[in-house]
């Protein structure tokens, strides 16, 4: 569909701007640091150890797009923070839907021919539209869930602290930085084509050291507390 061409193109440049490396360090986890993506246990782990860190790349790229030039005659060269600022400038703020895109606001909030302006049912509105397209059911998220009770989870979390301050290294999880791999060969999209990411050292050595740190220490814990 020509409709889906512009997020489809961003979804390429988010993925060549951070997504993939991510995707390239887990299939590493995977490969060579004992991650089971089958394991609620480890999808938890995951979750607390790097979901700040891929929010944080995110809110990064976003922060870059919205000051990348836009071609095409319509947008001369401006950026989306540029448009958004002259529209501003031209039209003022909407300081109550500071958050909703003009266009949703457009259709539903008293606009278009047809709708009152109670801005109470846009939701309904918009589910009611959006029904028509969707053609599947709702996707299973993989289940995820802490192994500990929430005093045994606050001993783990102070335990990996300590292990992060004494640089300990486990052993039998392939953790030498001198023979570390710099690249992972990733999948594109479902039985997509091979490509090779880049995976620097400096960067992607230490979590994969603090993925290590964590899973054996939640690992001995758990036999533990089964003892």
């Amino acid at each position: 569909s020509t409709r889906n061409t512009r997020i489809e193109r961003l979804w390429v440049e988010v993925g060549t701007q951070f997504a993939r490396r991510w995707q390239g360090f887990f299939t590493g986890l995977e490969r060579l640091h004992g991650l089971d993506h089958t394991s609620p246990h480890h999808l938890w782990l995951l979750h607390h150890l790097f979901l700040d860190d891929i929010n944080f790349d995110c809110q990064e790229f976003q922060a870059e797009w919205n000051l990348h030039p836009l071609g095409g005659t319509r947008n001369k060269g401006q950026s989306p923070a540029d448009i958004r600022f002259v529209s501003e400038t031209q039209h003022g703020v909407d300081e109550d839907q500071l958050s909703v895109h003009p266009s949703i606001l457009k259709e539903y909030y008293g606009v278009a021919e047809g709708f009152d302006d109670e801005w109470e049912d846009v939701d309904e509105l918009i589910a009611d539209d959006q029904t028509r397209d969707i053609r599947h059911e709702a996707i299973e998220v993989p289940s995820h869930g802490s192994p500990f009770n929430s005093e045994m989870e606050a001993v783990f979390f102070e335990a990996l602290e300590d292990l992060k301050a004494q640089n300990i290294v486990p052993e039998d999880l392939h953790l030498d930085v001198e023979h570390y791999p710099v690249c992972e060969s990733i999948h594109l999209g479902r039985g997509g084509k091979r490509i090779t990411v880049i995976l620097p050292v400096d960067i992607w050595w230490p979590r994969a050291l603090l993925w290590a740190q964590a899973l054996d220490l939640m690992t001995r814990m758990l036999v533990e507390i089964e003892l």
